[in-house]
């Protein structure tokens, strides 16, 4: 009998266009001084607001081992319903690294923009996302109405 494991590495949603996202190095670095072996990356800092036209405007922080040059390359976004019946649109900051626990971080800036987004939005949880679902990691963030 043979059993094989499902692997998710392909993030869910669709792209948000490149035209939307900004990418910026903050030059700035966390360190915490005991070894981790969790291979789980920080979760991102997040804030959102609505631009006047109503568009949905997020800037994250998001962490990666600093012995990487990142590759964060895409933001996909999709609409799903929370945990508590609520509207809500997960985004995922893609990137790629190795799995390694790591000490040191270097803190990098994603902003992004959301055109037209639900009117009945209550939340956004938004997720570094590397190629390996398990070291993904997500914050969740309410949405202060337009």
């Amino acid at each position: 009998m043979s059993t094989s494991i499902l692997s998710v590495t392909t993030p869910p949603g669709q792209p948000i266009n490149q035209n939307l996202i900004s990418i910026t190095n903050l030059n700035s670095q966390i360190e915490f001084d005991y070894n981790s072996s969790s291979l789980k990356p920080l979760a991102p800092l997040v804030q959102v607001s609505f631009s006047p036209e109503g568009n949905l405007q997020v800037s994250a922080v998001v962490f990666v081992a600093s012995s990487e040059t990142p590759n964060l390359s895409a933001v996909n976004q999709e609409s799903v319903i929370s945990d508590s019946g609520e509207t809500q649109l997960d985004f995922f900051i893609i990137y790629d690294a190795p799995e390694q626990s790591y000490q040191t971080f270097n803190a990098y800036r994603v902003d992004f923009v959301v055109e037209n987004p639900p009117s009945d939005l209550v939340q956004i949880e938004t997720f570094l996302w590397d190629s390996d679902p398990v070291t993904s990691r997500g914050t969740v963030t309410g949405v202060q109405g337009k």
